[in-house]
């Protein structure tokens, strides 16, 4: 017994939506014969795009016709379109500074695939969307195992993993060994981190997915603790104001141009606020953060554009990298 729906199957159903989307509705009769095939192949179709694409195509009994309520709804595997190839073109350029070259060849094939297959059916991707038009840089990127992914991407929700751990924080360093519960992996500023249950110090914790030197599934464990609702996976606290937990607080800054116009444009959290107490010239950001250490290092790089920090804490972890750099450097 076939495992999946036949070529025939899958062929009408592209067929069938290109067909929806160009015309927005059609009657059982105007698919079979757009598709050329039987009416029991229209319904085998229909239903494999409804039921298995998860695709919204619904009946309108009223009308009597087959509608797709989505005219932008693609197959992007099997029935890809301009568009298609340029997000996955898009995620190939933002993911290139910081993932291994393995993950990004796996993207540029699938890719050159999805480019072959429009041109196979005529359709011409648009200009610019071809393997390796689209490129980025990121300098606060980190390389990232795609062995390690692997594994957490499997395990999330599911599984206990034994993970290594080297902690940058660890001033004894070397590595050390935790048995967590994977929740959930987000990417912040460049660098890819886990939020998983410790059951070593039972608790939920953070982890910086390039200084996890190795993984392993623990076979016979199952998850103890339920996976948090989204809002409250990463905590108490928005993960954008910073993945790490230190001090956290609420910074005001004054910047003086022309850094500040180029901070200006620039997202540090979505709820930041920006004011301009001289317009063009200086300006204040009222932003909250997570980590006193991690907004710290952030506010390094902008230098003698700084004229102001608070509160006091903040200013003073500032004052203190900037101090022991200044006696290093001398």
């Amino acid at each position: 017994m076939s495992d999946g729906p036949s070529e025939l199957v899958k062929e009408t159903a592209r067929v069938l939506l290109r067909h929806l989307r160009e015309h927005g509705a059609a009657t059982k009769e105007d698919l079979a014969k757009v598709a050329d095939v039987s009416y029991p192949s229209i319904q085998r179709a229909l239903t494999w795009l409804r039921d298995h694409c998860d695709s919204p195509v619904e009946f309108d009994r009223a009308a009597g016709r087959w509608v797709l309520r989505d005219p932008h709804f693609t197959l992007p595997l099997t029935d890809p379109d301009p568009q298609d190839l340029s997000a996955v073109l898009f995620a190939e350029a933002l993911l290139a500074p910081l993932a291994d070259e393995e993950i990004t060849s796996r993207l540029r094939r699938l890719a050159e695939q999805m480019d072959a297959e429009m041109r196979d059916r005529g359709r011409t991707p648009s200009e610019g969307t071809r393997p390796g038009t689209l490129v980025a840089t990121l300098t606060t990127g980190s390389r990232t195992d795609p062995s390690v992914l692997s594994v957490l991407f499997g395990a999330i929700g599911k599984q206990v993993v034994q993970i290594r751990y080297a902690s940058p924080w660890s001033s004894a360093g070397g590595s050390r060994i935790h048995d967590v519960e994977p929740w959930q992996l987000r990417l912040h500023d460049g660098n890819m981190y886990l939020r998983a249950y410790s059951r070593t110090h039972k608790e939920p914790r953070s982890f910086r997915v390039a200084q996890i030197e190795a993984t392993e599934v623990i076979a016979g464990l199952t998850p103890r603790e339920a996976v948090p609702t989204p809002d409250k996976i990463w905590g108490d606290h928005d993960p954008a104001f910073g993945i790490d937990e230190d001090r956290p607080g609420v910074a005001v800054l004054r910047i003086r141009a022309p850094v500040a116009r180029w901070v200006h444009h620039n997202v540090w959290d979505p709820g930041q606020q920006d004011v301009w107490i001289e317009e063009g010239e200086l300006l204040e950001r009222r932003v909250a953060y997570r980590s006193c250490r991690e907004l710290a290092r952030r506010l390094l790089s902008l230098g003698d554009a700084l004229e102001s920090i608070a509160p006091d804490e903040l200013r003073e972890v500032v004052l203190a990298h900037a101090q022991i750099l200044v006696e290093r450097l001398s």
